[in-house]
């Protein structure tokens, strides 16, 4: 039961959707996972006002895999806003292959939900570009009295995973200076790492969120998997600015991950 004002999201990610229903990954399922994920949030009966949807829906970038994807979410009774990740086609998902279109700033009562884009093309690692920090910093500037949340692809501090972290965003201090100049970011919520991971950054707590698939495995070195549960994010937003979330795992279900990828 949402309390009276409170903003309730959920947070997906990094679903990896292929070009077809029967797609594996790490000998995950990966259209089959995001499905059970959709249908966990619905049998829950959770109101949410949005589902944030923050990149790598797609393995490969490809036109069928987003088709699939809003197969899914057609009938879905959350709205959702989505961004790209580093296994994403921008273009591709701006051109109507994905049924919602991109939106970057939302208003949810007092709340301001925003996305940004890291994804650099050709590249896994993130960055934002200067018209991303431009919005940004415009964006906090316009409305000092609003508590914003963040939402975005690759995280901007390490996690703990050698590999990972040589992938985040590439001129985090940038984005650092904006956030704290502005003092009404309240929290980020990042996806990319296949993991929970939380920590303090810019005088705000981040967040990381689980897959839709599979798992990295946390403090790793080197690319490594673990036999975690596919997961999600819920998120609430109250309207003094408080922020409580937590997340949430499929269980019961079969999930057995191929431990002899070498790399994604």
């Amino acid at each position: 039961m949402i309390a009276h004002g409170v903003r309730h999201l959920v947070q997906i990610s990094d679903l990896h959707v292929g070009e077809t229903r029967q797609h594996r990954l790490a000998g995950i399922c990966t259209y089959d996972s995001f499905s059970k994920i959709l249908a966990d949030i619905s049998a829950r009966g959770d109101y949410a006002d949005m589902m944030m949807v923050t990149g790598d829906v797609a393995a490969e970038g490809k036109h069928s895999a987003y088709r699939l994807f809003s197969e899914q979410v057609r009938f879905f009774e959350i709205p959702y806003a989505w961004l790209p990740g580093n296994h994403d086609d921008f273009a591709v998902m701006q051109s109507g292959f994905i049924s919602s279109p991109y939106w970057p700033l939302l208003e949810l009562g007092h709340w301001r939900v925003l996305s940004l884009n890291t994804a650099v093309p050709g590249q896994v690692g993130g960055r934002l570009e200067p018209e991303e920090l431009a919005f940004l910093e415009q964006s906090l500037r316009a409305e000092p009295e609003s508590p914003f949340v963040i939402f975005m692809h690759h995280p901007p501090m390490p996690v703990g995973c050698d590999w990972l972290d040589k992938q985040r965003i590439s001129n985090a201090d940038d984005f650092e200076g904006i956030v704290r100049a502005a003092g009404n970011v309240k929290a980020l919520f990042t996806g990319h790492v296949h993991q929970e991971f939380s920590a303090q950054w810019a005088g705000c707590p981040v967040y990381t969120t689980p897959s839709t698939c599979f798992q990295f495995a946390a403090e790793s070195e080197g690319f490594a998997m673990s036999d975690g549960m596919p997961g999600y994010r819920w998120i609430d937003l109250h309207p003094d600015g408080r922020i409580k979330t937590g997340v949430r795992h499929l269980t019961d279900i079969e999930h057995r991950v191929d431990h002899a990828l070498a790399g994604y």
